[in-house]
């Protein structure tokens, strides 16, 4: 339990850098509520950890040699369907973010990121939100408000645009459902059907 009680959330990082990797455990170190259970240099060494391990959440490079963070991401997904995942990465294309998102990221942080915000993403996950670096959400929520005619959002209803703007914006269902005044139900349901349109 952490200092308040709460249940710590244990965490698996995978990074071929090893100053990438000492610098998230000095992170995870000064919170209570977090816990790093093991460190991988590459997404095969990070899948063979997570099934010792079984983290919460993994955090997982992008690029890793061997074996990248998205196809590490889709085996331990393949696993298990629970687990909470953040990729990591120094660049931001809607390309990389929209990759990530298909095979099943709750969250995509950049290595630049502010130190707090790393805390701040395990836990929006482990909540049900999602999270993505704050230039990466707002570059989301722009191209939700202003769609270009030939882009993928310009298929998405109103209410479509709300629902995902509340994902950019890290909000669980129940938290958007109470914004739009409208059921978790309903939220979950424009969910399902905004990623159908984004193929995702």
């Amino acid at each position: 339990m952490g200092e308040l009680g709460e249940p710590v959330i244990s965490v698996l990082v995978a990074d071929d850098h090893s100053l990438i990797r000492e610098g998230i455990r000095r992170v995870l170190e000064a919170e209570a509520d977090l816990k790093l259970v093991a460190e991988a240099e590459d997404g095969r060494e990070a899948v063979s950890l997570f099934r010792i391990h079984r983290p919460d959440v993994v955090l997982l490079d992008i690029r890793m040699p061997g074996l990248s963070g998205l196809e590490a991401l889709e085996q331990i997904r393949a696993e298990a369907r629970g687990v909470k995942a953040i990729l990591l990465s120094n660049r931001g294309e809607s390309s990389m973010v929209q990759s990530a998102v298909t095979l099943g990221a709750d969250g995509y942080l950049l290595k630049t990121s502010q130190t707090g915000e790393l805390p701040a993403a395990i836990r929006a996950v482990m909540r049900g939100g999602n999270y993505f670096s704050p230039v990466i959400a707002r570059e989301i929520v722009e191209q939700v408000r202003h769609p270009s005619p030939e882009g993928p959002f310009v298929a998405l209803s109103m209410r479509e645009r709300q629902v995902l703007r509340g994902i950019a914006e890290g909000k669980s269902a129940k938290e958007i459902a109470t914004e739009l005044g409208i059921s978790t139900k309903t939220t979950e349901s424009h969910r399902t059907s905004l990623m159908r349109k984004l193929g995702i």
